[in-house]
């Protein structure tokens, strides 16, 4: 999460960086830079805005509607591992700093409308971090939900 709004961040001071530099230039009109600042910066957005409606709509998904569990590609039984989407759907953003990898897992929660990935790690220094893999393969650290181990553990 903190990844889109970061980027929203880092567009807006280069964009505007860009345009007044551009603006400076005496070859060019006035207006056309204003004109490209304001596509770009709006077309960043409504990209934005996308990110987020996909990383919201792990929150809006019941668990009643999952059809399946794979963890590391395995199918684990429903019932043992039914508040496991709850805990992933846990979103709270946190700082991750220079974590050491001691575990990796690959989760998949199949429900009825589409396939929800996540990448878990379980560290030597942060906990278990948890990343949202999106429809396009981008990932998103999530937070930092130490309770997913105890699923993950149980897992072999």
């Amino acid at each position: 999460m903190g990844s889109i709004y970061i980027g929203i961040v880092f567009v807006f001071i280069f964009l505007t960086l860009a345009l007044s530099a551009v603006s400076k230039q005496k070859k060019v009109k006035f207006y056309i830079p204003f004109v490209i600042y304001f596509i770009m910066l709006c077309g960043y957005l409504v990209k934005a805005g996308y990110d987020l409606k996909e990383y919201n709509s792990y929150n809006n998904e019941v668990f009643s509607n999952v059809t399946g569990i794979g963890i590391n590609n395995q199918t684990v039984n429903k019932k043992e591992y039914d508040k496991l989407f709850e805990e992933l759907k846990f979103d709270e953003f946190t700082w991750v700093n220079h974590p050491i990898k001691r575990k990796e897992y690959f989760v998949s929660i199949h429900t009825k409308q589409r396939m929800y990935k996540f990448k878990i790690w379980d560290t030597y220094n942060q906990g278990v971090l948890v990343f949202r893999i999106n429809k396009n393969g981008k990932e998103f650290v999530t937070n930092r939900n130490d309770k997913v181990i105890y699923y993950l553990n149980n897992f072999k």
